[in-house]
């Protein structure tokens, strides 16, 4: 039977609503049960769900103050059509009346009393929303901010102290921004100005990164990244600008040994292959068996030969070891992810203010099992997608006290030298850099 786009965005959100599982993968699987759906329809499922995800607190302050039923006493169903009504009207250019009958048609077989329900909020909406009741900007700054922009308000409430009043605004408004298709040139089989030269006519837009010297932007590219000119020859990795750039901290040489000790599905990884020219060995651990499946379809993918898959807990495996055996670490540590907020809406909804002191543990505890593994004049690179100082400057202060052999360093070479602060800290926001929120260090063991 057919599915229409959004009665498939509305079964990926209450899912969500439901389990809070990862976005991403939980819209895959979405998609991959109705293969007969367009791609003009399949875009427009995404667009639906990752927006209406992106602004779900400013929508459900509006469904707060226009219905008289309390919000968690809604079915889940209801309020994620609600959810989804109001995102089409407020957010996209999809007409009033489309939008209202579409979502109301969401419910065709539920009682009367349901569609009665949803037309009511959605028309009075349409009729309102030039004077819609946001809260008062004066009273509760940081209130005013979470609904508006659409943030938990520990979260906004964190960020005034990281960046003041000043900034505050366009961090928020960055994280809310679709961000562009960025892809590293995977320059063991192509130079980044040929791959410019294929793919210049498969995006409105191609600009090179302004400080990766194999990164490319592609701005609202004319289909799906695996369908692009090489994304099959194995020319490039879909890899955000600061994340390559911790590559570039890493710094590996031809023939090294190195680890790679949370590799995911091996952005990194496999960076790192192509800067060692394919030469030496990473060994690349993780726990995540679906993942290593995508890394190891992108080893294949991108000519790698020099990648060990180990499927284990990294400090399970290695703890004890009592060998100095490499010549770089990478930890792209498993953190908060409040940095890539703008790729991943989902994080706003599924983080809680004490995962951020957790987080933190885990990293230290990472640490120190990992650091002794380096030899010495080897170098270790701590990695993190998160703004938060206590995963971040923070913890690595906390570290360096206790460790004296190690010091932060700037790689020879590195391409984003202004990048880096006086301690040697390699920091990037979203509203700055319009790049992913990062923050990494290069430790030279002595």
């Amino acid at each position: 039977m057919f599915t229409s786009a959004r009665e498939l965005a509305l079964r990926t959100l209450v899912r969500f609503e439901r389990d809070r599982p990862p976005l991403d993968e939980t819209l895959t699987r979405v998609l991959e049960q109705a293969p007969e759906l367009s791609s003009r329809d399949r875009n427009l499922v995404m667009e639906l769900v990752y927006g209406t995800i992106r602004y779900q607190a400013s929508l459900d302050w509006l469904i707060d103050a226009y219905s008289k039923k309390p919000r968690h006493r809604l079915d889940k169903e209801v309020l994620c059509g609600l959810r989804l009504g109001i995102y089409q009207i407020l957010y996209t250019r999809i007409p009033d009346r489309a939008a209202v009958n579409e979502t109301v048609s969401l419910f065709k077989g539920r009682p009367t009393y349901i569609t009665g329900f949803v037309n009511a909020i959605l028309r009075r909406l349409c009729r309102e929303k030039d004077h819609l009741p946001w809260p008062p900007k004066e009273r509760d700054f940081a209130l005013y901010l979470a609904v508006r922009y659409s943030y938990p308000t520990f979260l906004v409430r964190r960020w005034l102290n990281l960046v003041g009043e000043e900034e505050i605004e366009s961090l928020l408004a960055a994280g809310n921004e679709v961000p562009p298709l960025v892809i590293r040139t995977n320059t063991l089989r192509i130079n980044r100005d040929q791959l410019a030269l294929f793919l210049k006519k498969e995006a409105q837009e191609l600009n090179l990164c302004r400080y990766s010297p194999e990164g490319l932007i592609l701005r609202r590219p004319r289909g799906p990244v695996t369908k692009l000119t090489g994304y099959r020859q194995g020319w490039f990795q879909v890899q955000d600008e600061a994340s390559q750039l911790v590559g570039h901290l890493v710094a590996p040489e031809p023939g090294q040994k190195v680890l790679d000790a949370c590799a995911g599905v091996g952005g990194k990884t496999t960076h790192l292959a192509q800067l060692m020219k394919n030469q030496g060995q990473i060994q690349a651990f993780d726990i995540d068996k679906r993942r290593l499946r995508r890394l190891e379809e992108n080893l294949k993918r991108l000519g790698i030969s020099n990648v060990e898959i180990i499927s284990q807990d990294v400090t399970e495996a290695l703890r004890g070891l009592g060998a100095a055996i490499y010549d770089r670490i990478l930890i792209d540590a498993p953190c908060s992810g409040t940095g890539v907020i703008r790729r991943h809406p989902d994080i706003k909804w599924r983080r809680r203010p004490e995962d951020i002191k957790t987080m933190s543990q885990k990293q230290r505890g990472l640490l120190e099992t990992l650091s002794p593994l380096l030899k010495k004049g080897g170098v270790l690179v701590y990695a993190v997608c998160s703004l938060e100082p206590e995963e971040g400057e923070g913890l690595i202060e906390a570290f360096l006290k206790g460790h004296p052999e190690f010091s932060p360093i700037s790689p020879p070479g590195f391409p984003a030298p202004g990048l880096l602060d006086s301690q040697g800290f390699f920091r990037t926001f979203p509203h700055r850099q319009a790049m992913d929120g990062f923050f990494a260090v290069a430790l030279k063991k002595t």
